[in-house]
C-alpha cells in the first residue's frame, strides 16, 4: 500500500509540473501577442496602403458626338479608343481602373459626377479631343469663387472639388511632364470644365489636339499608344505621391 501511495504522489507531482509548464507557455505567448498589439514592431501591424482606383472617362457618347475631327472622325469614338488604351496601360502597371463608359452610350454630366463621387477614386481622368492646335492639353479644375456665408454647412455642387484641388494640380503637373517626354507640344492649364468641379476626388482632363491633318491609321495608333503610355506613367507617379497602391 505504501508503494502504491508513493507512486500516486509521484504521478501527481509530474502532472503538476506539466500543468505549470503549459501555463507558463501560454502566458509567454499571450505576453508576446500583447506586445505586438501594443505597438512593438511587427510585420502583422503594417497596414496595406489603400487601393488607388482610377476612373477613366471617355467624354461624350451616344447622341452627344462631340467635335468632328479630320477624316470625319468623331470625338466620342476617338476618346473611347484612347480610354481603352489607357486602361490597358494602367492595368499593366498594376493600377485598378473603372471605365465610365465601355461603349457608345450617352452618360449625362450629372451622372458622371454621381458615379465618380460614389466610387471615390484616387483619380478621375476625362479624355477629350479637338482639332485646334496640335499635341495635348492637360487641365486641372478651376474653382469658382463662392461665398462661404452663402453655402451654410453644405458643399456647393460647383465647388465640390475644393478639398482635392491641390492633388488634382499635382496629378496634372505629373501627367504633363510625362507627355512632354514624347516630344509633343503640351500645355498645362486650368478650366471650369464639367464635371471636374463637381467631384470630391482628385480630377484632371486630358485633351488630344489632333490638328487638321488626316492621319494614317498606323500613325494614329502610334500616337494613341504614346499618349496612353505617358498619361499612365504620370498617373502612377501621382498614385505614389498620394500614398495609394
Amino acid at each position: 500500500m505504501r508503494w502504491n501511495r508513493w507512486v500516486e504522489i509521484t504521478l501527481e507531482a509530474c502532472l503538476l509540473w506539466v500543468a505549470l509548464a503549459v501555463s507558463l507557455g501560454v502566458a509567454k505567448r499571450t505576453e508576446a501577442a500583447t506586445q505586438i498589439q501594443s505597438g512593438l514592431p511587427a510585420l502583422a501591424q503594417v497596414r496595406p496602403r489603400p487601393e488607388f482606383l482610377v476612373i477613366v472617362d471617355a467624354s461624350h457618347g451616344g447622341d452627344d458626338t462631340g467635335a468632328t475631327l479630320p477624316g470625319k472622325l468623331l470625338e466620342k469614338d476617338l476618346t473611347l479608343v484612347l480610354a481603352r488604351e489607357l486602361r490597358r496601360e494602367l492595368e499593366d502597371r498594376g493600377v485598378a481602373v473603372r471605365m465610365m463608359r465601355e461603349s457608345d452610350v450617352y452618360v449625362s454630366l450629372e451622372r458622371r459626377a454621381e458615379v465618380a463621387n460614389e466610387a471615390r477614386p484616387g483619380l478621375y481622368v476625362v479624355l477629350h479631343a479637338g482639332e485646334t492646335g496640335q499635341g495635348a492639353r492637360v487641365y486641372a479644375p478651376a474653382l469658382p469663387i463662392v461665398s462661404a456665408s452663402s453655402t451654410g454647412p453644405f458643399v456647393p455642387w460647383d465647388s465640390a472639388q475644393a478639398g482635392a484641388i491641390e492633388e488634382s494640380k499635382t496629378a496634372a503637373r505629373l501627367v504633363t511632364g510625362e507627355l512632354r517626354k514624347t516630344g509633343l507640344n503640351v500645355r498645362e492649364m486650368t478650366t471650369s470644365l464639367r464635371p471636374l468641379n463637381n467631384l470630391l476626388s482628385p480630377a484632371i482632363a486630358v485633351e488630344w489636339a489632333t490638328g487638321t491633318q488626316v492621319l494614317k491609321p498606323q500613325k494614329m495608333q502610334k500616337l494613341e499608344a504614346a499618349l496612353a503610355s505617358s498619361i499612365a506613367a504620370g498617373i502612377v507617379q501621382a498614385r505614389n505621391q498620394m500614398g495609394g497602391r
